[in-house]
């Protein structure tokens, strides 16, 4: 039997993540309706689009936008082929699916960005204990000869992508890590971060902007420390567009300096076929409500036209380009 405590913060729980959603949706404009395609619902782009669909279907009438879910590195791809109007990516998928590189098997010339809004590190948790043993980097993880229990994160992300293309570098894959006795899960951020602290995994990766949530709370309920990042593994990265970060010391429990790493950009995009007094409107419509968005995530709270004319791994749009000049930006 759930007690009363139990079922209100099931509720509240409930409420907290699925209403930004949902209310976002329901106050669609009378105007012309576009698809925005995010990544997890409940995840940092979930958030960031429930809040702008917000506040554009709010304030204008001329068009509105309905937030669906995707993922970082699909949504170039769906942006760039029509199954999207708008949609959040990283500056190296976008960069990448732009001249068709791997993961892409074609090029979407007509990519172009709106807005860059944060700044994201690879971020690789490790068991404190284990690091002290020697397993203090993806290699050392993959030499191991004692089995290791490891979440590279919910396939299909970003994050994943990254770690497939590290074990795929050291001359292995997921398959022969299991066969090799390798316990290997799949969960979203929150799920890995509650994993960790129950030592039902080891190891997991996020690629995400700081502070995290879900990475203070994997650190405050166990020790934990960043492992290191091999030279081959940067240029691997680096190589795929993405670029040297730093993660700040004093932030998570037990790292107390700065970890480097490599990073990307979080973006929004959308293609040369959306007309420039759209895009203009939206980023106007954004930028006078950003006391209003800063309350549904902190991204919004940082966010200026200066930090949002930045380097977005595709062609500006002209409509993007018009505010940032009227804005100084540019």
């Amino acid at each position: 039997m759930f007690s009363r405590k139990s079922i209100f913060i099931a509720v509240l729980s409930f409420m907290v993540f699925s209403a930004p959603v949902f209310f976002a949706n329901e106050a669609l404009s009378a105007g012309k309706q576009y698809d925005l395609a995010v990544g997890s619902l409940r995840g940092t782009m979930g958030r960031l689009g429930a809040g702008l669909a917000n506040v554009i279907n709010k304030n204008n009438k001329d068009f509105g936008l309905s937030v669906t879910p995707g993922g970082g590195r699909a949504n170039p791809a769906r942006i760039g082929g029509g199954g999207a109007d708008f949609g959040y990516s990283f500056s190296n998928f976008s960069a990448n699916a732009l001249t068709g590189k791997a993961p892409y098997k074609k090029s979407y010339p007509n990519l172009r960005g709106i807005a860059k809004f944060w700044d994201s590190c690879y971020h690789q948790y490790a068991a404190k204990e284990l690091f002290d043993a020697g397993i203090t980097s993806w290699r050392k993880i993959i030499e191991s000869k004692k089995p290791l229990k490891l979440a590279p994160a919910k396939k299909g992300t970003s994050t994943e992508y990254v770690a497939s293309q590290i074990v795929k570098h050291y001359g292995t894959s997921y398959k022969e890590l299991t066969k090799r006795g390798y316990k290997l899960t799949f969960p979203g951020a929150g799920g890995m971060s509650r994993a960790i602290r129950a030592r039902q995994i080891d190891f997991y990766f996020h690629n995400s902007g700081d502070p995290n949530g879900a990475g203070i709370q994997a650190a405050q309920g166990r020790d934990l420390v960043f492992l290191n990042m091999d030279n081959d593994v940067k240029k691997l990265l680096a190589d795929m567009n993405f670029k040297p970060c730093a993660i700040p010391g004093g932030i998570y429990k037990g790292n107390s300096k700065p970890t480097y790493s490599m990073g990307l950009s979080g973006v929004l995009l959308t293609t040369t076929k959306m007309d420039a007094k759209t895009v203009y409107s939206l980023l106007k419509i954004m930028s006078s409500n950003l006391k209003t968005l800063g309350s549904v995530h902190k991204i919004y709270k940082k966010w200026k036209p200066s930090v949002g004319a930045a380097h977005m791994g595709v062609p500006m749009h002209s409509g993007a380009k018009r505010f940032y000049k009227e804005a100084g930006a540019l």
